[in-house]
């Protein structure tokens, strides 16, 4: 499903010095393109979008992220493609990538925001480009299922997660400068300009017993707050940790490759990594055992790897 960036004009009433209670005019203000991807089946050829447009710099230093375009065909009942929309410069502002139990893993596309728009028919496409495959449907090759994945959080790989989603919002902000299409008068953005990065990670897991193994260090690092070294509560400073995602490809012929993404860098008490802030978690009344963790992460930065 593609919600299509339409059109979005900002139209701005304008009341003259004699023009009584009704407007006198009307102008044009500016045009937003604004649209979603909300679900998309994260197989083994789209780590290379995941890993350019929403991730990652394109250049490992810039922070940039990597515009595209996206071409919308409309097919008619025959198939034949009738009408073609190209929206030029976009960008993706905000992104999800997310797995729950019995799922595979999934890439939404929350925002993306585009500079320009252009509709062609089938006679007349002056972008010539390939027509739009139709979607394959389910898939048993290069599929990352939720069952052969692995959540390391501090070193410690846990075995109880259920569900886990890490979401970045690049804070896009439209640029309209001093400049109008005179024939037109549509007043699209000059520029989608990045601004600071913010990285959010939620992952629920449950504590069986708390008094050892896995479920211990989770508990120690939930009080704690990440802290380093020993000590009680939250009295001393803390480095945070990162925590490791990897998927494995699985399904009847597919491939031997590994998805990472390490969620947080190598903390230390003066740049801490990935930090909680919130972590609600009450202690059940018998028979129940289980206490689920709903933790919230703050993540100072993200990679993605393929191996």
């Amino acid at each position: 499903i593609i919600e299509a960036p339409d059109p979005e004009f900002g139209w701005e009433p304008y009341y003259g010095v004699f023009s009584g209670r009704d407007r006198a005019t009307v102008l044009r203000g500016p045009t937003t393109l604004r649209g979603s991807i909300p679900d998309i089946r994260l197989q083994s050829g789209l780590t290379t979008f995941l890993l350019n447009h929403v991730l990652r710099p394109v250049a490992g230093t810039d922070e940039l992220v990597d515009p595209f375009t996206l071409y919308v065909a409309y097919r008619d009942t025959g198939g034949s493609v009738q009408l073609g929309r190209y929206f030029l410069g976009g960008k993706v502002n905000r992104a999800t990538v997310q797995a729950a139990e019995g799922q595979e893993l999934r890439l939404g596309i929350d925002e993306m925001l585009f500079l320009s728009m252009q509709t062609t028919r089938a006679s007349n496409d002056t972008f010539d480009a390939a027509d739009p495959a139709s979607d394959p449907g389910a898939s048993a090759t290069g599929r990352y299922l939720f069952a052969s994945g692995t959540v390391t959080i501090a070193g410690v790989t846990f075995d109880r997660v259920r569900r886990f989603s890490l979401s970045v919002d690049n804070q896009l902000e439209p640029r309209h400068y001093i400049q109008r299409d005179a024939t037109t008068g549509l007043l699209h953005p000059n520029d989608l300009i990045e601004g600071r990065r913010v990285w959010r990670l939620e992952v629920d897991v449950d504590i069986v017993n708390p008094a050892s193994g896995g479920d211990l260090e989770l508990w120690d690092f939930l009080i704690n707050q990440g802290a380093v070294g020993g000590g009680q509560g939250n009295q001393l400073a803390t480095a945070g940790g990162q925590i490791v995602l990897a998927f494995d490809q699985a399904g009847s012929g597919a491939g031997t490759s590994t998805l990472t993404l390490t969620c947080g860098s190598a903390g230390t008490t003066t740049r801490p990594a990935g930090v909680l802030t919130s972590a609600p978690h009450s202690i059940p009344a018998p028979p129940a055992g289980v206490v689920t963790v709903s933790a919230s992460f703050d993540i100072d930065q993200v990679t993605i790897a393929t191996t």
